[in-house]
C-alpha cells in the first residue's frame, strides 16, 4: 500500500460547532476504503480565496494515510458528496520520504496540542 498526504478543506461553521465529529467522519472515509490513518491534524483555518459552496472560511486539515490506489477513486466521490469538505487534494508520497513527513506531522501536532489545535496518531508508517 501507497502512502498519501491529503489536505482537505473542511467546512469552518461546521467544524466550529463539532470538530471531533468532522474529522472522524474523514477519517472513517479513509478506512472504509481499505485505509489506515497515519496522522491528522489541523493545519490552519483561513478566509478562502474564493467562495466554496456559499463558504468564505474553511478549515485546512492535513492527513497521512495508507491506501490500496483503487480505493482513491471512491474517497474521491464519497469527498464530493460530504457535506463537511470544500475542497480536497490527495498526493502519493515517496516512499523515501514517506516516514519523515509523518513524523514531522506528528510532532508538528504536538506543537499545535498545546496551543489548543487538535491532532489524531494513528501508528508508525512503516512500509
Amino acid at each position: 500500500m501507497a502512502v498519501y498526504e491529503g489536505m482537505f478543506i473542511l467546512d469552518a461553521g461546521r467544524y466550529a460547532r463539532d470538530p471531533g465529529g468532522v474529522t472522524q467522519q474523514l477519517a472513517d472515509l479513509i478506512t472504509q476504503q481499505g485505509g489506515t490513518l497515519l496522522a491528522a491534524r489541523l493545519w490552519d483555518e483561513r478566509k478562502l480565496a474564493y467562495p466554496i459552496k456559499g463558504q468564505k472560511k474553511g478549515v485546512y486539515w492535513l492527513t497521512y494515510f495508507k491506501m490500496p490506489g483503487d480505493g482513491l477513486t471512491v474517497l474521491d466521490r464519497q469527498c464530493e458528496i460530504s457535506e463537511d469538505v470544500l475542497r480536497k487534494l490527495v498526493l502519493r508520497v515517496d516512499d523515501r520520504i514517506a516516514d519523515a513527513l509523518v513524523q514531522h506531522a506528528l510532532s508538528s501536532g504536538e506543537a499545535s496540542r498545546r496551543t489548543g489545535a487538535a491532532t489524531v496518531a494513528a501508528g508508525p508508517a512503516a512500509s
